[in-house]
């Protein structure tokens, strides 16, 4: 009896993934879907918005005799300094983090041209932080910076576009906007993108495009279009079906802390597709996601009914020892 309640619930499981249907995508955020292998979509207007220096580097020691020199030519009216001075502060770099002192020196530096500085001040006026929030004047700066082929800033400005954020709502600008991003190589636009083909979003439903843009972004490490093109090789949308090339485009990304992906990697180990059968590691990339997909709550509890205590355990050791040696990882989402 024990062997066909659990040889039930393996169907269900089976019969639940060979039958989902892709959601509707939304734009802007991580959709809550019942597909099996869900597309992961980014949070557009955030990305990217630290120096990959910073984020990527230990916090570099600056002495106090070389930080002072370095704000006394920024006051002299240094751009090139007051960019540095203010991307100190927006990152908490030797200093504690100030996002209005960050906002004052990059104000300074925009004012003189700098595109990432216009850029930054884009951003912090879209999300409030060192300035009142005002979507107007985030459009002001992002057009500057995207006025010097800023591709990031143009992703943003399609983003505001798309909701009617500063401006009246206008799929057709922000799909012009996108595009423009995307071909001067930003990956978030890119990826988003790629959305809108997938979508038939302002443009003709078209996945092989999508997968042109999903590839794009994924060969430059961007977690979210990694998910997405081995969504299409798993489907087989877009471009020839191919379970190996889903498991090695999803483990970039699960690999990367991606939690969508983490909980497809767990089903591609469920399924023993691309991947071989394995229930403790689809059990540990479930336990991973966890923090970041809701999806995994159902998962984790479904699986939990195909192993012993012990599996479970080692799963769980898995993840654990999966998080050690990932302290410093960076997700964006």
């Amino acid at each position: 009896m024990k062997f066909l309640v659990l040889w039930f619930v393996f169907a269900v499981l089976l019969f639940q993934s060979r039958n989902a249907t892709p959601a509707e995508i939304k734009f802007g955020s991580v959709r809550a879907t019942n597909v099996h292998m869900g597309l992961g979509v980014p949070e557009a207007r955030s990305q990217r918005m630290q120096d990959p220096v910073d984020v990527q580097k230990p916090k570099t020691e600056i002495s106090p005799t070389e930080l002072s020199d370095l704000r006394q030519r920024a006051e002299d009216g240094d751009g090139k300094a007051q960019f540095l001075l203010g991307r100190i502060y927006m990152a908490g770099l030797v200093v504690s983090q100030d996002y209005q002192q960050a906002a004052k020196w990059y104000e300074r530096a925009a004012k003189k041209g700098l595109a990432e500085a216009q850029f930054r001040m884009g951003f912090l006026y879209e999300q409030g932080k060192g300035v009142p929030r005002d979507y107007t004047r985030a459009i002001e700066y992002y057009r500057a910076a995207d006025d010097q082929g800023h591709g990031t800033a143009a992703n943003n400005l399609a983003s505001l576009y798309l909701h009617g954020l500063g401006a009246p709502k206008n799929i057709g600008t922000a799909l012009k906007w996108l595009q423009f991003s995307a071909e001067h190589g930003d990956a978030v636009g890119q990826c988003n993108l790629g959305i809108f083909y997938f979508d038939g979003k302002a443009v003709p439903k078209d996945y092989k495009e999508a997968a042109r843009w999903f590839r794009a972004a994924a060969e430059q490490g961007f977690p979210a279009a990694e998910n997405n093109l081995a969504f299409l090789y798993f489907t087989g949308e877009g471009v020839v079906q191919d379970y190996g090339e889903a498991f090695e485009w999803m483990s970039r990304a699960a690999e990367q802390g991606y939690a969508r992906a983490q909980i497809n990697l767990g089903d591609l180990y469920i399924e023993g597709k691309g991947a071989p059968l394995d229930y403790v590691t689809a059990y540990m990339w479930y336990s991973l996601g966890s923090a970041g997909d809701r999806r995994a709550t159902t998962k984790i509890k479904n699986l939990s009914h195909l192993i012993t205590p012990k599996q479970r355990v080692e799963g769980e050791n898995r993840a654990s020892a999966w998080l050690s040696s990932h302290r410093n990882l960076v997700v964006n989402e």
